[in-house]
């Protein structure tokens, strides 16, 4: 099959019109409509039904359209990244993400990424408060929580799985939470983002996870910085939500302590951002598709 001819037949197919897809594609209508004879041929199947006024389509493109569409994009996407794999990548990529985690995990992913790449240039700018990536020139942006700019492209890179911690000095004074409700009481670490101080934290109801629990607590120290709260929570001035990566090597040694750990937070994720679809350029492209590949685990 012609793929050309596909994606021929899904712009007919989306604008409801050969001649305004004709049009579109600065081809004669006479060759237009000999594109979707040719598809309709090779493919044994009747797409559209033609009267002097309207073209409808059958049930059989309906359901091609359906299954065959991200099929079409799959191929695309595939072929893409293997001429990719050939090219030498170069010039630089603007990226900015948070300075905790731009610190503590993506530096060393873009170490790995540029010995690979030695021909590339990278700027990170670490931020805990988000900047705008139109504003500032920035290629992409790794996000974690929810997006705020619904306008962006946005691709998942990984779940970020969030517990309750506090440092054993701070739970032997005020002692240990064992109901949500009791986090009330606590001093409690919280972070002052540009939309607000987060203190209400979520946890998922565990004989309805669908259903989202919500608890305000009570900030007795705020910052703006997740690695402040970190440091903070070491310090033992309270309880203090964290993404798991950010703490569990204090975890595991011990310096901080699961608190309530059969709630669970709600988590949240990580995201790649980028302002504009069209605009994405090819070296972009091959590192998101790295880190997809590097979080897929994470």
């Amino acid at each position: 099959m012609n793929t050309q001819d596909f994606q021929f037949f899904l712009r007919v197919a989306d604008l409801g019109s050969i001649s305004q897809a004709a049009k579109e594609a600065n081809i004669a209508v006479s060759v237009a409509s000999q594109r979707i004879q040719r598809l309709e041929n090779q493919l044994r199947l009747k797409l559209f039904y033609r009267t002097t006024r309207k073209l409808s389509l059958t049930e059989q493109a309906k359901i091609l359209i359906e299954q065959g569409r991200p099929l079409l994009d799959n191929f695309q996407t595939l072929t893409e990244n293997l001429k990719l794999q050939d090219q030498k990548l170069s010039g630089g990529i603007n990226i900015t993400a948070s300075a905790t985690f731009g610190t503590q995990i993506l530096v060393q992913v873009i170490a790995e990424f540029l010995k690979q790449h030695p021909e590339l240039l990278i700027n990170l700018d670490l931020n805990d408060q988000n900047v705008d990536l139109i504003a500032q020139g920035m290629d992409l942006a790794i996000r974690i929580g929810k997006l705020q700019d619904s306008s962006f492209i946005a691709k998942p890179l990984s779940i970020n799985k969030r517990l309750l911690c506090a440092a054993p000095e701070y739970l032997g004074k005020f002692g240990i939470p064992e109901r949500l409700e009791d986090l009330q009481q606590h001093r409690c670490i919280v972070q002052r983002h540009q939309q607000g101080i987060s203190n209400t934290w979520n946890f998922v109801d565990h004989a309805n996870p669908n259903r989202r629990l919500d608890i305000h607590v009570n900030g007795y120290f705020i910052t703006n910085s997740g690695e402040g709260i970190r440091q903070a929570s070491l310090a033992g001035l309270g309880i203090s939500n964290h993404s798991l990566w950010h703490v569990k090597n204090d975890l595991d040694s011990g310096k901080l302590v699961h608190v309530l750990p059969n709630f669970m937070v709600e988590p949240t994720a990580i995201y790649a951002v980028i302002p504009d679809k069209k605009l994405i350029s090819d070296k972009v492209k091959v590192f998101i598709e790295y880190l997809q590949d590097y979080f897929k685990d994470f």
